[in-house]
């Protein structure tokens, strides 16, 4: 995270007065005041990237699997689930979108864009100076920070300080009300997937909420203790591990991890009824910015209390990019999906059935008995590296 883009800003917050941030409210994004300067820990998601399957989109300790979902990501965000999506917006330029959004000429939005993207600091700067302080124009400056906040925290580019023009879309839909959680799930699904097949080596999407919620469901944070949690009480949480302080450490732990290492059950989220897959399909279709995704809502029930059992078969994921007919498809999908049939059907036993244990052991004991090798080889070049740097630091 670049030094000066994040002085910009801070600068740029700290001139909001009671009122613009009242009115921030309006673009869904008011939990990033509080969750921006929790520490990265890049350790623990390098370390997570070992137990990414992206066959089955899940974090696999074992034969117990995790796996963020669009109810958990909306709860860590403080964004209501039940509020519609917004959608990716196809277009062949992006120029005239970003000049409505921040009510600036071309010439000045020409000069925020460069091959890399949309370049946030120059955004936050030209908003700031040339936007006029009126009422009836403060509603442009609040959208540059918007822009701000998803390009940087949400929908990371692989660029520091820029992000994709794809955005400026977005803005005009959160006002309306809407959600773009599975537009962040969908990214941060897809940049594990590159990551893991080695296409890249910096995660997209946001490492920010899928940090806090491998914090949560790996149980690194104690719960909380207020009555009603809200993003702004995360950083009040007290490590249970702070003695994990490498990725070495982090890989050394998460190795050692099976079903009861998991934190199952997190109240303080109260997510509701979970989805479970898309209609006809064994997966739930999630659009990105520039492609689809996906995940499995009834390969993770124990997540929601629920007592798993074999999943549904239907129609495997395929992956896409995006095209106006798959957007309308995938949207459609979303707004009626396959939910869990019932709250009242929670167990609160986070067990696996005897068949699905069965089901699980031969659907995936090869892939991951290799994957296990590779953590081994992986864990054993860490040490030899540590031990490495301790001689160097010794010598000098």
């Amino acid at each position: 995270m670049a030094l000066v883009f994040m002085d910009c800003l801070e600068s740029f917050i700290s001139k909001m007065d009671f009122v613009s941030r009242n009115n921030f409210n309006s673009f869904k994004l008011h939990s990033l005041f509080s969750i921006k300067g929790v520490r990265r820990e890049w350790d623990l998601l390098r370390a997570s990237f070992n137990f990414w399957d992206p066959e089955d989109h899940v974090f696999r300790f074992h034969l117990d699997e995790i796996c963020p979902t669009i109810e958990e990501f909306s709860a860590i965000l403080d964004i209501d689930q039940h509020l519609p999506f917004a959608v990716p917006v196809l277009k062949r330029s992006y120029h005239e979108t970003l000049c409505e959004v921040l009510g600036l000429p071309l010439p000045i939005v020409m000069k925020m864009l460069e091959s890399r993207g949309l370049n946030l600091r120059l955004l936050l700067e030209e908003a700031q100076t040339k936007v006029p302080n009126s009422v009836l124009e403060s509603h442009k400056k609040l959208s540059a920070l918007a822009m701000a906040f998803i390009g940087e925290f949400l929908l990371s580019s692989p660029h520091s300080e820029f992000a994709d023009v794809r955005i400026s879309t977005l803005i005009p839909q959160l006002l309306q009300g809407k959600s773009i959680v599975p537009i962040i799930l969908a990214e941060t699904l897809n940049g594990l997937d590159a990551v893991v097949r080695g296409e890249t080596s910096i995660l997209l999407g946001s490492p920010l909420v899928l940090q806090l919620w491998l914090m949560d469901r790996l149980a690194l944070v104690n719960p909380p203790t207020v009555a009603i949690y809200k993003p702004k009480h995360y950083r009040t949480r007290s490590l249970t591990r702070p003695d994990l302080q490498s990725e070495k450490d982090f890989l050394v732990d998460l190795c050692r991890r099976t079903g009861k290492h998991i934190r199952w059950s997190c109240p303080w989220w109260q997510c509701g009824l979970p989805i479970l897959r898309s209609p006809g399909r064994d997966h739930v279709s999630v659009f990105g910015l520039r492609s689809n995704s996906f995940y499995r809502g009834d390969r993770v029930f124990r997540q929601f209390g629920l007592r798993q059992h074999i999943p549904a078969e239907g129609v495997p994921h395929a992956q896409k990019d995006l095209t106006p007919q798959l957007i309308t498809k995938i949207e459609r999908n979303l707004t009626h999906p396959t939910k869990a049939d019932s709250m009242s059907s929670r167990t609160k036993s986070f067990l696996m059935s005897d068949s699905y244990k069965t089901w699980i052991t031969e659907k995936v004991w090869i892939r991951e008995a290799k994957r296990t090798d590779e953590r081994k080889k992986y864990l054993k070049s860490l040490r030899k590296e540590s031990k490495k740097k301790r001689k160097r630091e010794q010598d000098s």
